[in-house]
């Protein structure tokens, strides 16, 4: 298809091309009278002239008028271009929606141009008035909206609407924003024969439409795609995530870096905590993820908030350069030890736990500190409900039979996010545990149903044949966890059979006789691990594995306790709260600088305990939760890392796959960029090659 950058030289083109055909009819030659004695050698010449001067003339005539159409398509300038499935030539009734991508990498700029502004041109051609013409804007982010319920004919509201959007921080539910467009060009009933039409435009982004279903669209309807994306993704650099492990002792912050780019790049990074800076520095190879750890020192429990900036990037997308996150740094653990075996030098099961829970604990008392965790010893007997729900860990060794208002206890302190760890070692704990399953109704689905030995069947001699090597707690031995298991030989604990409603993923290893080892399970908030095992009768706590492996055991179950700190902007937030926090009556939110705290979603009383809701997450930095001028909590909402990922999908894949069949055309703005718009000097050099012709022409032909 061509268009014309000037169409109105078109018109003086061709007015200016018939002058020479005026001039040549004005100068013809008209006949003059001679007296002349002899006329047949005359008139035999006069032919002769006539026929050559016909020819002369109209090879200048052709010359002079072809130089002038060329000059007036040299000025026109002609735009070369493919034809488009939608436009304003096709006429008739017509329904359109332009669903228009505003997810965060629609900020991302080509030049000085973001991808969000060349795209409001783009629709607001679109959104103009024509004679049967009814249309519809669908903002497409997380959570897609339509300016009106249907198409309508107020294009000046849709444009004053396409006028104040821009990009968000958060990625597009494409398939969310294309069923709303279906809905509205459905036929409204048999006898409906509308052309029915859809434009998207967007950056076509790999990661967000990917996975598009075009298929809820009618049959019939025509697909106009509008690329904002250059020919090549743009250069970009981008904080993808910050993680951080915490406690009183000190702080790990792991950055991760994405580079989108051709090169390696250097990186620096400035992370603040508090009123700490911290710089990191790394290289990132070319299309490439890298971490960059630092070790900072240690911090008073509490909900840091912190932030980590890129130093010195000057890419495509500037908003993923920075990254807030939330430090927690836990106060002094307590773990509260259930077991009837009495304290003592022996060697115990339970001595074994409590060394290996607070290691340190001795020593931190001789020095009078007060950083290791401590260990509470509780008989199941005289049980204090008010002393076991003071601890961040329960942990049950030999507790005997529990009776029934101890089951219940440990069942409500599980729904609402106590963790436990149960040491089965007697044939009395697989009751235990069955009862326990019963008290906590449907959430607590253990993989497996823990069954007393048979009687005369001493388990003994038992080995770890099968472990999930890449998770915890095994993975912290790397290259050594063969020569580590070799040497463990595990003896009494109970067997076990797999259950159908339970998942296969929560049993971290199995013993040589196919029963579980180790099984980590969550309910509600709270999360169950279960080591099949008498450690008394074990050689494992006699090897260096033990601490360690119960070390990793007992962080995953925190970890699991502990709520969520991180969230994506513009998607629904649900986190439940730490016990601490207390009831949600007289907790409030407080967002980051220039947000409304009483904006920032509800905080609620459920069974399990506080949770915060929010049906879309706001703008990116951190959120905290307070009760008074305490923080009780605190979230860091974050842009979505594939945001940051730009390179998009090929066209025709997109009016191919992705058209599922209807028809569709496909215009990008790097086909405009590659498009060499230099046409109009091959005409202007065909122009001066008529002038060129006419004087061969007149040289040729002189008289």
């Amino acid at each position: 298809m061509v268009t014309f950058l000037h169409p109105w030289a078109l018109w003086i083109g061709v007015a200016a091309a018939t002058m020479p055909v005026l001039i040549h009819w004005w100068t013809r030659p008209r006949p003059v009278r001679f007296p002349l004695s002899t006329l047949r050698f005359v008139r035999e010449a006069v032919r002769q002239q006539r026929t050559w001067r016909r020819l002369r003339d109209f090879v200048l005539l052709a010359l002079r008028t072809l130089a002038v159409l060329l000059i007036a398509l040299a000025v026109a300038r002609p735009q070369w271009r493919e034809p488009l499935q939608v436009s304003d030539l096709q006429g008739g009734d017509t329904i359109r929606v332009v669903l228009l991508d505003v997810s965060q990498s629609m900020a991302a700029r080509a030049g000085a141009v973001e991808h969000i502004q060349r795209a409001r041109t783009i629709a607001a051609n679109y959104l103009r008035y024509r004679p049967g013409l009814a249309a519809n804007l669908v903002l497409a982010g997380a959570r897609p909206y339509g300016v009106f319920d249907g198409p309508s004919t107020n294009f000046e509201a849709l444009r004053d609407e396409l006028a104040r959007c821009r990009a968000l921080p958060e990625r597009s539910d494409v398939n969310r924003a294309v069923d709303m467009a279906a809905r509205w060009l459905a036929p409204a009933s048999d006898n409906d024969r509308r052309r029915r039409e859809l434009i998207v435009i967007s950056d076509f982004q790999r990661s967000n439409w990917s996975k598009v279903d075009f298929s809820p669209l009618p049959g019939d309807t025509n697909i106009q795609f509008e690329s904002t994306a250059p020919a090549e993704p743009p250069p970009n650099v981008a904080i993808l995530g910050v993680q951080g492990r915490a406690s009183r002792a000190g702080a790990q912050l792991d950055v991760e870096i994405g580079n989108e780019t051709s090169a390696t790049r250097k990186i620096a990074v400035d992370v603040t905590v508090g009123d700490a800076t911290h710089r990191l520095t790394g290289a990132c190879p070319p299309g490439r993820r890298t971490t960059l750890t630092e070790e900072i020192r240690s911090c008073p429990s509490g909900w840091w908030p912190g932030e980590a900036r890129l130093a010195g990037v000057d890419d495509a997308l500037p908003n993923d350069n920075v990254c807030p996150f939330v430090l927690h740094v836990r106060p002094r653990p307590t773990y509260i030890l259930m077991t009837r075996q009495p304290r003592g030098r022996r060697a115990t099961s339970s001595l074994f736990l409590e060394c290996a829970l607070a290691p340190a604990a001795g020593k931190e008392r001789r020095q009078g500190g007060d950083a290791s965790p401590r260990v509470i010893r509780v008989d199941p007997v005289a049980l204090d409900s008010s002393v076991v729900a003071s601890g961040d860990l329960i942990v049950l060794d030999h507790p005997g039979k529990l009776g029934d208002e101890a089951v219940k206890l440990l069942a409500a302190l599980l729904r609402r996010g106590r963790p436990l760890l149960y040491v089965a070692a007697d044939p009395i704990d697989a009751t235990n545990l069955k009862r326990l399953r019963e008290a906590s109704g449907g959430s607590l689905q253990m993989p497996v149903e823990f069954t007393p030995p048979p009687a005369g069947h001493a388990r003994r001699d038992l080995v770890l044949t099968s472990v999930q090597r890449e998770s915890p707690p095994f993975e912290i031995f790397g290259d050594h966890l063969t020569s580590t298991l070799d040497q463990l030989r595990f003896a009494g604990g109970l067997g076990s059979r797999r259950l159908e409603t339970g998942v296969d993923a929560d049993v971290l290893g199995r013993y040589n006789d196919g029963s579980a080892a180790i099984v980590l399970t969550s309910s509600d908030a709270g999360a169950l691990a279960v080591l099949n095992a008498d450690l008394a009768a074990s050689t494992l706590p006699k090897t260096a594995a033990f601490v360690p492996l119960l070390t990793e055991l007992v962080e995953q179950l925190l970890d699991r306790h502990r709520a969520t700190t991180r969230a994506l902007s513009g998607e629904p937030l649900v986190a439940q709260l730490p016990a601490e926090a207390g009831p949600a009556h007289g907790l409030w939110t407080v967002g980051p600088s220039g947000v409304d705290g009483g904006r920032c979603g509800q905080l609620v009383d459920e069974a399990a305990g506080s949770v915060w809701r929010w049906a879309a997450a706001g703008q990116p930095g951190v959120y905290c939760v307070q009760r008074g001028d305490a923080t009780v909590f605190a979230m860091a909402v974050n842009i979505p890392e594939e945001e940051s990922q730009l390179d998009a999908l090929t066209p025709d894949v997109l009016t191919g796959r992705m058209a599922a069949g209807r028809m569709a055309a496909y215009r990008g703005v790097a086909d405009e960029d590659r498009r060499r718009d230099d046409s109009w000097k091959w005409f202007v050099l065909a122009c001066v090659g008529c002038v060129m012709g006419e004087m061969g022409a007149l040289i040729v032909f002189r008289t």
